[in-house]
């Protein structure tokens, strides 16, 4: 064989043992997730397993949803940037000096939450293509304070700015055992960071140290405060939900005794109106009875005297007749001594006489029943 053709031979089985080692070497990146604060340099790990030289090769990361989608092109040993995404200039690099061990592995400067997602590490020659994770996180201390809340509760208060992904907040005591605490308030803001703050009801204990954890699993952070709460804070709080006590029962038997007096006085005063009205209509009541019924007219006073007279006369009556009998016989004796002429007609006078008087009674008496008569149908008229 000709040195040429042993040259060629040797060429062909290095090319061919080289395209057999790359077609059995495999692109691997981390399959868990890739941890980075905000701020932070960032390394997402991929590699040739078994390592060959990717010197040669033409190494692309891309990110999905980007337009465009490249987050660094390198090829010919150098970056290209017009196929870059703008928002990844100047912040992204390859390994060079590892390419040759099959290190292809990119690195981020000065993470952002927006650099948070899926990434993908592609050689072209080789037809190979990994993904990795990345979670970019925010974080910040919380602040804890102490509330006396309605004079009587020693509430704490704990509030952390500034979190992603969203946080949870725990409390503690100084035995490190949980506390019931009301649910966590979560506030997200326009640049996508969370607030959180939580407040829980403590009570005298032991050592009276309290802990505020504020926690990210995803991001594995962890933030915490500890506060301690004095105990002349416990007694002042007992003191014044005393004091406060003794004001309230105050205050209401104060109102209570109020209200009875108002109570009262409304009696009183009603009472009081009742009583002017009753005397009002009664007033009243006589004017009218006054202005309806007349005054006796003359003519019923004379027959009230006439009734009286008739009502006497059974009473006078034996009397009459007796003085009426002396008079006769008085009068018959002296008519007796004069002549009998003159005698006889003195008689008939005399006895004419009494007839005239009985009649005359007897007409009085029928004039006071007549008058009585009417003055009866003219008070049922009424």
């Amino acid at each position: 064989m000709l040195p040429s053709d042993r040259l060629s031979f040797i060429i062909l089985l290095i090319v061919t043992f080289e395209v057999c080692v790359a077609e059995q070497s495999e692109l691997i990146c981390s399959h868990q997730p890739i941890v980075a604060l905000a701020g932070d340099d960032v390394i997402l790990p991929c590699y040739l397993d078994p390592p060959i030289s990717a010197s040669s090769e033409t190494v692309v990361w891309t990110k999905p949803g980007l337009d465009p989608k490249y987050i660094h092109f390198h090829r010919d040993g150098r970056l290209i940037y017009d196929n870059q995404n703008p928002s990844y200039n100047f912040r992204t690099r390859l390994f060079v000096d590892e390419l040759q061990n099959g290190n292809v592995s990119m690195k981020i400067f000065n993470a952002k939450i927006s650099d948070a997602g899926k990434y993908f590490c592609i050689l072209e020659s080789m037809l190979e293509e990994a993904s990795i994770q990345l979670t970019v996180g925010v974080i910040s201390t919380p602040i804890t304070e102490v509330i006396l809340h309605n004079f009587k509760d020693i509430v704490l208060r704990c509030e952390s700015k500034g979190w992603y992904p969203e946080p949870e907040v725990v409390w503690l005591d100084g035995e490190g055992n949980l506390l019931s605490a009301g649910p966590t308030e979560t506030v997200r803001g326009p640049d996508d960071l969370y607030t959180v703050s939580s407040r829980v009801t403590v009570e005298k204990r032991h050592s009276n140290n309290f802990t505020c954890r504020v926690q990210q699993k995803d991001i594995n952070q962890t933030r915490e405060t500890h506060i301690y709460v004095p105990d002349d804070l416990f007694t002042v709080q007992s003191s014044t939900c005393c004091v406060w006590s003794i004001v309230i029962v105050i205050f209401i038997t104060v109102l209570l005794f109020i209200i009875i007096i108002l109570i009262a006085k409304r009696i009183k005063r009603n009472q009081k109106n009742e009583n002017e009205q009753t005397e009002k209509e009664k007033d009243e009541q006589q004017d009218v009875e006054k202005s309806v019924i007349p005054r006796k007219p003359n003519y019923m006073k004379k027959q009230n005297a006439v009734e009286n007279t008739c009502e006497d006369l059974p009473i006078l009556k034996g009397k009459k007749e007796e003085d009426q009998r002396d008079q006769r016989d008085k009068m018959e004796r002296s008519q007796r001594e004069e002549t009998s002429g003159t005698g006889n007609n003195t008689e008939d006078e005399k006895q004419k006489t009494l007839e005239n008087t009985k009649r005359q009674r007897k007409t009085s008496c029928s004039d006071g029943e007549r008058l009585g008569r009417r003055e009866e149908e003219w008070r049922k008229s009424l």
